[in-house]
């Protein structure tokens, strides 16, 4: 009679590691430049939550320890929502420097205008000068 020398694997155990899997590939995903691949990191990363909630689900039912499904499924989480929050901060960054940017430009126009406007009193002030000279002169 051959005896079964492989480990069995505790209810939830199999579903912890392969959220973790996932999650790790997620995790390199999140690098790679490409819109496919942003796409792959979400969608790994809303596996190894499922596999996650369903592996602890089945570990609490058992009555056993239930970290590995926990890592896999807080993994999955934090793949979501760190990566949004840092798109979201770059994104509102980089729109208060456009605002920055716009204002300060808006203020330079404005002094522009400002100038053309003193130069132009400036020019018809000297006109004046010149015509009330020369009806004095004559």
């Amino acid at each position: 009679m051959m005896e079964n020398n492989s480990q069995q694997s505790k209810p939830g155990e199999s579903q912890g590691r392969y959220a973790i899997i996932l999650a790790v590939l997620a995790l390199i995903f999140v690098f790679v430049p490409h819109f496919a691949f942003k796409i792959a990191y979400i969608v790994l990363a809303v596996f190894a939550i499922i596999l996650g909630a369903v592996g602890l689900s089945q570990a609490k039912k058992a009555n056993i320890s239930t970290s590995i499904a926990k890592i896999g499924m807080w993994m999955g989480i934090g793949l979501i929502f760190i990566p949004l929050v840092i798109y979201f901060s770059i994104f509102f960054a980089a729109k208060s420097d456009y605002l920055r940017n716009k204002m300060s430009q808006d203020k330079v126009e404005a002094i522009k205008e400002d100038m053309k406007r003193h130069r132009d009193s400036v020019m018809k002030t000297e006109k004046i000068i010149q015509d009330t000279t020369q009806v004095q002169n004559k």
